[in-house]
């Protein structure tokens, strides 16, 4: 059930350089990147997402059904003005809007990861709820694959003064990447494609012949 106060920050308002268009809003399946993954994220156990978008977004890139009750209960458009000046821009303004809701937690997510299973959204999820249980002072949770931490990753309301000094196009994850003084907890995955991202042409030729089946 939605219960657990953790939101989700959806970062969708990347300039898409290496691919040379907007990503999200390319086919894949009978959807689009952006939409197939907002339609997983809306299924899982998260309360409510924040979708960071450009300021001027159309939202074109998002199923009509997904305005339309009940899911667009679920998630709110947060359009960031200065998204253009790097992605930790975007997640201050997402980090911003969700604050509002007064969460305990806060899931980052990628817009450009449509293959990440609501299973193992929701493991994550209560992977967080069961240790944070058991050691409130957490920082934070992330998924792992092959070693490497890669989102999502649920941070803690605790470490928001880390999260608003990040610069530039810093993401979250730099926090963990870089081992500074947060120290938190990795689950490991062996789903290759939960964190498969499409940065590329050749990654999204690659996408385009995935099954449809998870």
């Amino acid at each position: 059930m939605k219960n657990s106060k953790i939101v989700a920050i959806l970062l969708a308002a990347g300039s898409s350089k290496r691919m040379g268009q907007n990503k999200i809003s390319l086919p894949l399946g009978s959807s689009t990147i952006g939409s197939y993954g907002l339609r997983q994220f809306i299924k899982s156990n998260i309360e409510h997402i924040f979708v960071v978008t450009k300021e001027n977004d159309s939202l074109d890139w998002i199923d009509r059904d997904l305005f339309h009750f009940p899911n667009r209960d679920y998630w709110t458009q947060v359009p960031c003005s200065n998204a253009y000046q790097g992605q930790s821009f975007s997640l201050k303004c997402g980090l911003t809007a969700a604050l509002k809701m007064n969460p305990l937690s806060i899931m980052i997510l990628l817009a450009d990861q449509p293959f990440l299973s609501i299973k193992t959204i929701n493991e994550i999820h209560q992977n967080y709820i069961k240790r944070t249980s058991e050691n409130p002072s957490i920082p934070f949770l992330a998924a792992s694959f092959q070693g490497i931490p890669r989102p999502p990753i649920i941070f803690s309301t605790n470490t928001l003064p880390e999260l608003f000094m990040l610069s530039g196009d810093e993401g979250a994850r730099t926090l963990i990447r870089k081992q500074t003084k947060l120290e938190g907890l990795l689950v490991e995955f062996e789903n290759m494609w939960d964190f498969f991202d499409i940065d590329t042409k050749e990654a999204y030729d690659v996408a385009k012949g995935v099954e449809f089946n998870f």
